[in-house]
């Protein structure tokens, strides 16, 4: 049997976020990270949209960076969470809710979760002092 191809994608559209400069949330000691962040879209008109939202994408993007520690940053997981939160968060200005929503009792509010645009979250720099 002669083995199935999925149909190729369109390629990627690379979005590059200015450098974030951001004090950490360590508590004993003042840290900081500058962290370089490249969004990969699955479509073009996606990253013309983003680009009105920009601000808005920062902001959300600076508080999720703002509450970490150096310590989650330092270890490969934690930049794989942060990977995750970023790519959640980066579209909810434009009205994309990813996952489930919660309510103020930590239950789901939104069941079906919506395509995110964003295929993957990219660091072109990280440096975490």
């Amino acid at each position: 049997a002669a083995a199935q191809r999925e149909k190729p994608h369109a390629p990627p559209v690379f979005v590059a976020l200015d450098p974030f400069v951001v004090n950490l949330a360590d508590k004993d000691v003042e840290r900081y990270a500058q962290i370089g962040i490249t969004l990969e879209l699955d479509d073009p008109k996606v990253a013309d949209e983003m680009k009105v939202y920009m601000p808005a994408i920062r902001d959300a993007i600076l508080m999720i960076l703002a509450h970490k520690t150096s310590a989650e940053l330092l270890e490969r997981a934690g930049k794989e969470a942060l990977a995750a939160e970023i790519m959640r968060e980066s579209v909810r200005p434009m009205g994309i809710e990813v996952g489930p929503a919660l309510g103020r009792d930590g239950k789901p509010i939104q069941p079906a979760p919506a395509d995110n645009p964003v295929r993957r979250v990219l660091f072109s720099s990280f440096i975490v002092q």
